[in-house]
């Protein structure tokens, strides 16, 4: 009996951990679906991946329901069905505490709440006919741990862990598997010029905080994209169909500090 291949959405898929998440399920001869901000950066990656003529790169804001909804949608109608999503696509500001805007708060829950839910609601309708499917969330420590400069980041996706959780018992009986991985102080992704915006606000230069954040993991290194996608190949595979609603921590026990 031939093998199904499997379908994979991943939002965020440009660059840093989509990227990362995007090789490692082609490796598994997974047909690729990428989502980003930039469509052309979509594009780069399926082609570095070997998939610029099967696989499909499309462009929008997450934060727009009608936009994750047209993701799905287009994923159905090139493929037949979506059995897997990543959804990577996240945004953050880096605010003093007292200096929060009600506008700025409500950007980054836009993007990282709200774009977050209604592409996973729009994800499990078009899974739940076929009686299976894989939804892989990422999350931050930041959600559970304070950061005084991250404040909307860390409420943002803190309402999302909820929303997992609510997912994974709505979604259990449909063969569908929700879960979350939490990268720490990664390498490179999305907030690669995080120093940066800290050293405006400390007055360090941005190599001082680099290593400072670094030697205060107490595995005295950043975890790499690589490292994540990984646990996502398990997560999305049938060794893990029994996983649901888990927390999976890459923080080099940041946590434990």
């Amino acid at each position: 009996m031939a093998v199904v291949k499997r379908i994979a959405l991943i939002t965020g898929g440009g660059n840093g951990l989509g990227r990362a998440i995007a090789h490692a399920l082609a490796r598994q001869d997974v047909s690729i679906v990428l989502a980003d901000l930039k469509e052309d950066d979509a594009w780069k990656v399926l082609d570095e991946i070997g998939q610029a003529d099967t696989g499909l790169a499309l462009g929008g804001d997450i934060s727009n329901p009608e936009t994750s909804e047209s993701w799905v949608n287009a994923s159905v109608k090139a493929f037949g069905r979506l059995d897997i999503l990543v959804n990577c696509a996240a945004t953050y500001l880096v605010d003093r505490f007292m200096e929060i805007s009600p506008e700025r708060w409500d950007k980054v829950f836009a993007v990282n709440t709200k774009g977050a839910f209604f592409c996973l609601q729009a994800a499990a309708r078009a899974m739940i006919p076929n009686g299976f499917g894989r939804i892989v969330q990422v999350s931050t420590p930041a959600s559970r741990l304070g950061f005084p400069d991250f404040a909307s980041y860390g409420a943002s996706k803190a309402a999302m862990d909820s929303v997992v959780r609510s997912a994974a018992l709505t979604l259990a009986p449909h063969g569908i598997t929700v879960n979350q991985i939490v990268p720490g102080r990664m390498t490179g992704g999305m907030i690669a010029g995080l120093e940066q915006e800290l050293s405006k606000l400390s007055g360090k230069s941005e190599a001082e905080l680099e290593e400072g954040r670094t030697k205060a993991l107490p595995m005295k290194r950043r975890v790499t994209p690589e490292e994540v996608a990984e646990a996502v190949l398990w997560l999305t595979s049938d060794a893990a169909a029994y996983v649901t609603c888990e927390r999976f921590n890459f923080t080099g026990g940041m946590e434990l500090t």
